[in-house]
């Protein structure tokens, strides 16, 4: 499992274009929809800062492509507007190659084997966020929202354990 680390970040609004997919086939036809998007080149509504997985029910899902949203601005035709609560989030960084397997891992070995936090909603976050510090390569990571069960002194379970 990659490394990752907790961080609280404060509530934000999303704007975006979403689709309801099925887990079953979900990771074949979000990158299409990606695909779709972006071959708008720069008439496309958002630019895509995040994926995000919400409103799981029955085996399907809400998928957005998304952006930061600020008030001012007015909201592309077609788009819509959610609000993410303050959370922690684990974040486990990655690239576009691994999102899908890093994904798996964090459902079906990390989460299974975290003591200390628990998942606190379910919905997770794709950010792809711009270079830093002079590289060039965009920084892709996941988010999951999780909660402290307890005492502050527990921790998520350490890489390789």
């Amino acid at each position: 499992m990659s490394d990752h680390r907790i961080v609280k970040r404060a509530q934000f609004t999303v704007v975006g274009i979403k689709r309801r997919f099925n887990s079953d086939t979900s990771c074949r036809e979000i990158p299409k929809f990606w695909d779709e998007l972006l071959s708008k080149g720069e008439k496309r509504p958002v630019m895509g800062t995040f994926g995000l997985c919400v409103d799981m029910e029955n085996n399907e899902f809400d998928y957005w492509i998304a952006d930061l949203y600020f008030p001012w601005e007015d909201i592309p035709e077609g788009c819509e507007t959610r609000v993410i609560p303050e959370s922690l989030w684990a974040e486990f960084p990655c690239t576009i190659e691994t999102l899908q397997d890093t994904n798996t891992k964090i459902w079906s070995e990390w989460l299974p084997a975290l003591k200390g936090y628990s998942v606190a909603g379910e919905y997770d976050i794709e950010a792809y966020l711009p270079p830093e510090d002079g590289s060039d390569e965009m920084r892709v990571s996941i988010w999951v929202p999780v909660k402290e069960d307890g005492a502050s002194e527990k921790r998520p379970p350490a890489e390789g354990k």
